[in-house]
């Protein structure tokens, strides 16, 4: 145990370290080749600038393209700074003002070589998803990526629900695809800055469906989400992080098949351990800046964590939870998930009177119907953030559906592997 607890503290040490070199790494890359192959997509950039909505009227299908300008600009901007300087503070020029930001136009007047009035700076975020877009962007266009985006996330997806139903765990597989509606996964494709937790979730739920056998010896599981925090924490904004513990989270209890009481444990340990690494990983960007620049970066992230965990309204915390979880909620509110819920009820029905009404315990599934009110946890805590920026933080809700669905036909997939294993 004590060993183990070296082990990743060092790892948790280490994480930041290697976090910034290889920030420093990529901006030592041609920023001018990089303009030109976003310059290739500048039409694009310049018709969309805004968020822009996947379909009309529904705005949970937006494709951020305002941060995905941000990401751009950062990708490109070759300002007056050293390395460690750019990747410490994120400078950017701003056509418009400290507040109030245009990163669609800001990008479009630096591509045409515009005269940079106003330089801002970022530095809240590690923005590590550069380490992966900056070398993309040194070979390939913006909208070239987009299209990588589509594949890539199909193929991940792909490779882990054939290696959890090759392994056993076919209503697992299910239950994680069943989820993904509510994720709005079809519009993350289009979005650099929404697909990025998604990534995140798909490695992760790959890589348990390749390795659990040794992550589940000497608590690798422990290594794993405090890396998964740190990692979710370096290359995201502040989407929906909560999918980087919760969908893992069930996959790992659900494949364990552990007592209850322990699995009450690993829920609280694995938890932990991903909140652990997720808020030293943020916080250590902010030490790191204050440490090598001397810039207050520290300051100004805690008054956007109070900002951003401050109530939706001014009339109350309750009263605000009530118009979060409306905002978070309201994207489901039509025929189209109407219908896939009684769909996905139909199939859910199917299997538990296949299975036997008799076999329908409530006590294991608790469990995973608590890992299922993550999303709302998260919503009350982060209130304003979640308030604001419902049209991506109700992909959290995805969460929810996933643990309902494998609550209520785990017990099919118990049979189910028992029956496979007579016929042997």
């Amino acid at each position: 145990m004590k060993k183990a607890i070296i082990k990743n503290l060092i790892i948790l040490l280490l994480m930041p370290l290697a976090g910034l070199i290889l920030l420093l790494l990529v901006h030592l890359l041609p920023a001018g080749k990089i303009a030109t192959n976003v310059y290739a997509s500048e039409e694009s950039i310049k018709a969309e600038c805004e968020d822009e909505l996947i379909l009309d009227d529904y705005n949970a299908t937006l494709t951020g393209n305002f941060t995905d300008c941000l990401m751009l600009q950062f990708s490109v901007y070759d300002g007056p700074h050293s390395a460690l300087d750019q990747a410490l503070n994120m400078y950017r020029n701003e056509v418009g003002n400290e507040t109030e930001w245009c990163p669609g136009l800001s990008l479009t007047e630096y591509l045409y070589g515009g005269t940079t009035t106003l330089e801002v700076a970022y530095p809240r975020y590690w923005h590590g998803y550069l380490v992966v877009l900056k070398p993309l962007l040194l070979f390939t266009s913006f909208n070239s990526i987009r299209l990588l985006n589509a594949g890539l996330q199909m193929i991940l997806l792909a490779a882990s629900i054939i290696l959890f139903s090759k392994k056993g765990h076919s209503k697992l597989a299910f239950s994680f695809v069943a989820s993904l509606p509510f994720m709005f996964f079809f519009s993350s494709f289009a979005s650099l800055s929404l697909s990025i937790c998604m990534y995140i979730m798909l490695l992760e739920m790959l890589i348990i469906s390749l390795f659990n056998e040794k992550l589940a010896e000497n608590e690798g599981y422990i290594t794993f989400f405090l890396v998964a925090g740190c990692a979710t924490a370096y290359f995201d904004f502040l989407t929906y992080p909560p999918v980087t513990l919760a969908f893992p989270l069930i996959a790992v209890l659900a494949i364990a098949e552990e007592k209850t009481k322990k699995t009450y444990l690993s829920i609280l340990k694995y938890s932990l351990t991903w909140g652990i690494g997720y808020v030293f990983m943020w916080a250590s960007k902010w030490i790191i800046a204050l440490i090598f620049t001397g810039k207050n970066t520290v300051s100004d992230a805690v008054n956007t964590i109070s900002a951003r965990t401050a109530s939706a309204t001014d009339n109350g915390r309750i009263s605000g939870y009530l118009k979060v979880l409306k905002g978070n909620l309201s994207p489901y509110a039509n025929r189209a998930f109407a219908l896939l819920i009684i769909l996905l009820g139909a199939i859910v029905l199917v299997l538990i009177v296949r299975n036997g009404l008799k076999n329908f315990g409530f006590a294991q599934r608790i469990p995973v119907l608590l890992i299922g009110l993550i999303p709302f946890v998260w919503w009350f805590v982060a209130s304003n953030h979640s308030f604001e920026h419902a049209a991506f933080t109700c992909r959290n809700f995805a969460i929810f559906v996933f643990a309902i669905v494998f609550a209520l036909i785990k017990d099919a997939a118990g049979k189910e592997k028992e029956e496979s294993g007579n016929t042997k």
